[in-house]
């Protein structure tokens, strides 16, 4: 019998860290009185076999493909996730947006409120009650003929939040339909155009910086040669 074709692909990991390329559409963590398949539990149960117990430092959302780390014992935890709660780590993500980005690089930083109707956040006022600083910095890697594609770096880890940044300033990201409703009609991707595709991190025993990168899927690559074949069809 063939062996069973695990739904992550293992990117990196020794006695102390596991990391995993998690595909889009799979939640990163349990949903409450659930039984949906998720990360977390597909982690678990695949080193449990192995007299392992694991724990979830951070997470991505459900519709965001890319890397997630998972602490192998206590110890690990404690360290991993006192990091990921001060934002030490470095997270890097790749989106693409509608519009033009006119500026090479730039820094986007607002108030974020998260509220019960579809239970998203918002952009607030910094002054209202629940307001949360959130900040991201980006770069420009390439134009198209209507679409920008970014590289983005989390200062901060709010649900959404680069979805929601992007969205404020006119800039939504492609197949986002939760965010922008009318990107239901975009016929080549059935989600949120965002990968998390490199994270480095001081490794929780050793005196090294652990950096992980993850290929970009075939979706995205499928939407970035579409663009470019637009871009080149009105420019030639």
């Amino acid at each position: 019998m063939a062996a069973k074709k695990r739904p992550f692909y293992i990117v990196e990991q020794d006695k102390d860290i596991f990391v995993v390329d998690k595909p889009a559409g799979l939640l990163a963590v349990p949903i409450p009185d659930s039984n949906v398949k998720n990360l977390y539990d597909l982690v678990a149960d695949h080193l449990g076999k192995h007299g392992v117990r694991v724990g979830c430092v951070h997470r991505i959302d459900r519709y965001t493909s890319g890397l997630m780390v998972f602490a192998k014992n206590k110890r690990a935890y404690d360290d991993l996730y006192k990091k990921f709660r001060n934002h030490e780590p470095k997270r890097t993500y790749l989106a693409i947006v509608r519009g033009i980005i006119e500026k090479d690089e730039g820094t986007l930083e607002h108030h974020l409120k998260l509220i019960k109707e579809g239970f998203r956040n918002i952009v607030v006022d910094p002054s209202e009650e629940g307001a949360t600083p959130a900040r991201l910095s980006y770069k420009v890697k390439e134009r198209f003929f209507e679409n920008t594609l970014v590289e983005v770096q989390l200062d901060t880890g709010l649900k959404n939040q680069i979805r929601v940044q992007f969205e404020h300033v006119g800039h939504q990201l492609v197949g986002d339909q939760h965010y922008a409703p009318e990107e239901e009609k975009e016929p080549l991707i059935d989600r949120q155009a965002l990968h998390a595709y490199q994270l480095s991190f001081k490794h929780p025993r050793k005196s090294k910086t652990v950096k992980c990168e993850a290929k970009i899927p075939a979706d995205m690559l499928r939407l970035i040669d579409q663009f470019r074949w637009n871009k080149e069809k009105h420019t030639s």
